[in-house]
């Protein structure tokens, strides 16, 4: 069996349930790593497949077996495109008294754009994976324990809880790497 090599167009035409395989890799002039066909696409259209997927995941938790007797349906969370450094995605669900909780998305814009099928068919359904926890089960504190990878395993998504894709090398102070490595070990899922 041959593999078929990578299009560019094939991007746009992937069913969001197949399965998830690696995309080959290519260096640019600089030495920056980037997916195959990814430094050819429109960010904008990225973002908007992006968000489709994140529709598409929800949809797919929503209709997760006995789910919806442990209350209200998710409802669709906001995505923010604003991580910096090593960290990919980042979820969260914020409780507040007297109001309706709410639920976001942080996504790594520049990781986005060099590795738009890893953040789309990996990162995406990992993130909405934490607010399924977040959200009908509000008592786990393990972030990445048994039920989150009963929800990625219903996915059909490897239950990884970590990215291998590479961010551009920045300077960075002391504090601002320290902070970062703080946020691999101390995950923000749960409730706050």
């Amino acid at each position: 069996m041959t593999r078929r090599s990578a299009r560019p167009d094939d991007f746009w035409n992937q069913p969001l349930t197949a399965p998830w395989a690696s995309v080959p890799l290519v260096r640019d002039a600089s030495g920056t790593e980037w997916e195959v066909g990814a430094d050819g696409r429109n960010p904008l259209k990225v973002r908007g497949r992006l968000e489709a997927a994140v529709d598409h995941w929800i949809d797919r938790a929503r209709a997760i077996p006995h789910l919806s007797q442990l209350g209200a349906p998710m409802p669709r969370p906001k995505v923010h495109y604003d991580l910096k450094g090593g960290i990919a995605g980042m979820a969260a669900t914020m409780v507040r008294p007297r109001a309706l909780p709410e639920q976001w998305i942080r996504i790594h814009p520049e990781l986005l754009n060099r590795y738009p099928v890893r953040m789309i068919q990996q990162t995406i359904p990992h993130e909405i994976a934490h607010l399924v926890v977040d959200w009908y089960l509000p008592k786990v504190r393990e972030p990445h324990g048994p039920e989150w990878m009963a929800v990625m395993i219903y996915f059909g998504r490897v239950p990884v809880p970590f990215h291998d894709m590479k961010p551009t090398a920045q300077k960075r102070g002391r504090a601002v790497v320290a902070a970062e490595q703080a946020l691999l070990f101390e995950a923000p899922h749960g409730r706050r």
